[in-house]
């Protein structure tokens, strides 16, 4: 019996060195891979990324922008609530981004999917980081992980849609566009931001009479704005 009190003993001391190893490994600098909580792990190599960048503000834009991070840290060292600490990590995370610290960026969106997992406008802020951070390969993950949470928000697939753009990748904006048009119509959700965007870039590529298909059945959905959108059609080309 002794006998197996010193093995589970052993083994106890092994599990508990390995959760330091990974808890000091991972809040460390050389950090690369991120707490199960959240979902995710990047899968770029940290040192391809864009960290920060210089990014053009007004004097006093950036003085507002300043002035609010401030204000949020400030916020944070008080905050207790979960509600309240999701508020600001993703505030903290969106004034980053517009200063160009996508280091601290990204940090500020891992606490808040840390706190919850199942944010899906989180997420979508957060790729749209990871790209900037040229994080290409996370980032596609992020914009889908957005998708799997909500399946039928329409500004998901297009900033999907956006990425593979960004990338290069023709085949799967079409893809991505006919998927979101082939889901969003089991729901009551409106496809309309699709069908737009998916026109826009079919005359982007010269296919000029797929694009006006779509825009006919954007006129179906949108009579208000007929005259608008015949606009569009009679300006392909030009």
């Amino acid at each position: 019996m002794k006998k197996y009190k010193i093995i589970i003993a052993i083994l106890a001391i092994i599990i508990a060195a390995g959760g330091y190893w990974y808890v000091r490994k991972n809040n460390g600098q050389d950090q690369k891979k991120i707490a199960f909580s959240t979902g995710f792990t990047l899968l770029d190599d940290e040192k391809n990324l864009v960290w920060s960048e210089t990014v053009e503000l007004s004097p006093e834009a950036r003085a507002r922008f300043e002035s609010k991070v401030k204000e949020i840290k400030a916020d944070l060292a008080a905050a207790k609530e979960k509600d309240q600490l999701l508020a600001d990590y993703n505030n903290l995370a969106i004034y980053q981004k517009y200063l160009g610290n996508y280091r601290e960026a990204y940090g500020a969106y891992l606490e808040s999917l840390k706190l919850e997992s199942r944010a899906r406008v989180a997420w979508q802020n957060f790729a749209d980081v990871l790209l900037n951070m040229k994080a290409y390969k996370s980032a596609e993950m992020a914009y889908k992980k957005a998708i799997e949470l909500n399946q039928y928000i329409p500004e998901s697939y297009n900033k999907l849609a956006d990425y593979y753009k960004a990338v290069g990748d023709g085949k799967n904006v079409e893809a991505t566009y006919k998927l979101a048009l082939e889901t969003i119509k089991q729901s009551t959700e409106s496809d309309t931001l699709v069908l737009d965007a998916y026109a826009e870039w079919l005359a982007e590529q010269k296919r000029y009479n797929e694009a006006i298909k779509i825009y006919e059945q954007l006129m179906v959905k949108q009579p208000n704005n007929k005259a608008a959108i015949q606009r569009k059609i009679e300006g392909l080309g030009k």
